[in-house]
């Protein structure tokens, strides 16, 4: 075995194994302070999903050994959470810190862009498509995740740091004190998901990362929602189709994060890898050793494939599909509903399933797994996904990520989004306490973190209303098919190019001193004066218009002339930056000049299907193997097909 290669080790299953422990136990017997909380802690983190363990790891990677952070997490080990698909500022992210395409495609599913079909109610069978296309394999842009996996990866990283993760641990957030100023909080920790505090950490600041329970922000104020209408989700998991080829749609590929769009809401589709069913303990065998292999650079041929690490750490693995609908809150059911199913989510998916005939053609090729994590875990139902928190501080904590305020799973802003809240509190944590320990008083400390904090108060409070306006504009085009290729979809790529991802594109590569930056600029676009001109226009003219009747054509034309309009500034904004982006390249139904050409279908092609196993491969010719099976592809298979031809990459 060569100097450079990582030693495949079982550490935590013979532990496991030889001192009887359970997953919590495994999991918080790799703390540097041991498996008990400890008594001292300049942060406290309450919640270890995805974005209390990205603000702890950013926290200790920032500044290493500066700050001592416990996260406190009451589920036994990382659980199912819904939110699967990521985006390229995820993926920069990861990248900085070294997690690189190499390691993570043999855990989470490959991401190429989204597909979106936008369905005709008032011709049944009919639809307009437009796709976005990803990147090449050294700067991937997307993954598709399993949140469990992805979380549990996180745990080992941010152990890796410094950072101190306990599961089984619960917060007794009506024990504890949580006031201003440096150590001057007693945060009460009971081990479990009830009970009394076995343990009491001494702390500076409290973070809330509970997300839509928002433990701490809801205490400070209730919840704001927005005029209008709301939204629901219900979905479900499904096997994959073995043959792809075979799904009745345009250029159909599961690469994608693939969206059926119709008046009333959208469904998604996501193709994702699950590792349910393996052993925690395994598991952590498997992820160390990638995240070792990861440390030595080792180049991804040299990497055991998905099925091979498997067989190498005694785990189990399937391809599954999420299917969902996020519908709008206002749309008038049927009375009777049992004949689409035994529960609300099963009928109100299904309803809309056989309302559009497409998608009862596409649905013919999925079956339903039941129970998938778990008992009770068939149908999944979320009611009126939209809010905000009014406060996402105050004195001795902060509030992050979804605790600060979610919109809608359209475009993936739950993760990507509000990984800047995570971020940017925790730089800007740094920058508090810095500051406080130079103050002679509790005090004069306390009003220093306040003070310095105040940034990060006035973006939260502006982030969601923006992303709330987005889902919007995006909802109203969903009204007319032709409206979301011309006007909607292709805006908010434009806008995100201008806000940010047109200067990363050829790379997708940030510096921990770039990153935050981009983060806070970035949103989508949703901040941009020239997108929300087209977006207040669309909706403006649309949502008075009741939902069971179509949009009249004149207000069609209307919105499509209006963005028309406002492109040759959008374009300019972005040539005047020196963004040089291929849209031709990157859309299908439009050229490189963003005109509108609906028999265009393609663009360029950074994916194929693996033929021995289906699974879908990033075109990369020094990668002569698949990270799924492992069987062998030659460097013809593996080249990228450009459109047009691309030298200058």
């Amino acid at each position: 075995m060569a100097a450079t290669e990582a030693t495949p080790k079982h550490t935590f299953t013979q532990r496991a194994a030889e001192e009887k422990l359970g997953d919590s136990a495994i999991l918080n017997s790799n703390n540097e302070a041991g498996p008990v909380p400890p008594k001292d802690s300049d942060v406290v983190v309450a919640g270890g999903g995805i974005h209390g363990l990205i603000y702890a790891i950013h926290l200790a990677k920032h500044k290493p050994g500066k700050i001592k952070v416990s996260l406190i997490e009451k589920n036994q080990k990382p659980g199912y959470k819904i939110g699967e698909s990521t985006l390229p500022l995820f993926s920069m992210w990861l990248k900085m810190h070294g997690l690189t395409a190499e390691y993570l495609l043999r855990i989470f599913g490959v991401k190429d862009g989204f597909g979106f079909y936008f369905l005709d109610r008032e011709n049944q069978g009919k639809y307009t498509t437009l796709r976005s296309f990803g990147t090449p394999a050294p700067y991937l842009s997307g993954y598709q995740l399993e949140r469990p996996i992805s979380e549990l990866l996180f745990t080992l990283f941010a152990q890796r740091n410094g950072v101190n993760v306990y599961h089984g641990h619960t917060i007794d957030f009506k024990a504890s004190k949580v006031q201003g100023g440096v150590k001057n909080s007693k945060i009460e920790v009971a081990q479990g998901r009830q009970g009394q505090p076995t343990a009491s950490i001494d702390a500076s600041l409290l973070v809330d990362a509970t997300g839509r329970f928002r433990q701490l922000a809801s205490k400070n104020a209730s919840l704001h929602r927005f005029e209008g209408w709301n939204y629901d989700a219900f979905w479900g998991y499904f096997t994959h189709p073995a043959d792809e080829s075979k799904i009745p749609l345009s250029n159909y590929e599961a690469c994608h994060t693939n969206h059926f769009c119709f008046p009333e809401g959208w469904f998604w589709v996501i193709r994702i890898l699950s590792w349910e069913g393996s052993p925690t303990a395994n598991l952590m065998d498997m992820l160390s050793y990638l995240l070792d292999c990861a440390e030595k650079g080792i180049e991804g041929d040299q990497i055991p494939s998905t099925a091979e690490l498997a067989k190498m750490f005694g785990l189990t693995y399937r391809w599954v599909t999420s299917i969902g609908v996020a519908s709008r809150n206002d749309v008038k059911y049927p009375e009777d509903m049992s004949e689409y199913g035994s529960t609300e989510a099963e009928r109100k998916f299904n309803y809309f399933v056989r309302k559009y005939s497409i998608m009862t053609k596409f649905m013919a090729h999925f079956d339903l797994i039941e129970n998938l994590y778990g008992p009770g875990t068939t149908w999944f139902v979320r009611k009126t996904l939209t809010y905000q928190s009014p406060v996402v501080s105050g004195p001795g904590w902060v509030a992050i990520g979804d605790a600060t305020g979610f919109t809608n799973p359209l475009f993936s802003p739950g993760i990507t989004a509000n990984m800047s809240t995570s971020t940017f509190a925790a730089e800007l944590t740094h920058k508090a306490f810095e500051a406080a320990e130079k103050e002679s008083s509790v005090d004069l400390a306390e009003a220093t973190i306040r003070s310095t904090m105040a940034p990060y108060d006035e973006f939260a409070k502006d982030l969601v209303p923006k992303l709330n306006m987005m889902n919007r504009f995006n909802y109203v085009c969903f009204r007319d098919p032709r409206l979301g290729p011309q006007v909607s979809c292709m805006w908010q790529n434009l806008a995100s190019a201008i806000a940010g991802f047109g200067s990363v594109v050829k790379k997708f590569t940030l510096t921990p001193e770039t990153f935050l930056p981009y983060a806070l600029r970035w949103r989508w676009g949703s901040a941009l004066p020239e997108y929300n001109a087209v977006a207040l226009k669309a909706i403006e003219l649309i949502k008075d218009i009741p939902l069971d009747e179509p949009v009249p054509d004149a207000i069609v034309r209307e919105v499509i002339d209006f963005a028309n309009q406002m492109k040759p500034v959008a374009k300019k904004i972005l040539k005047d930056r020196g963004a040089d982006i291929r849209w031709g390249g990157f859309f299908s139904c439009y050229d490189h000049d963003l005109n509108y050409i609906e028999e265009k279908t393609r663009g360029d092609n950074f994916t194929r299907l693996c033929s021995h196993c289906g699974s879908w491969l990033v075109l990369r010719p020094d990668w002569t193997k698949c990270y799924t099976c492992g069987v062998g592809r030659t460097p013809e298979e593996a080249t990228i097909d450009w459109y047009p031809p691309a030298p200058m990459y």
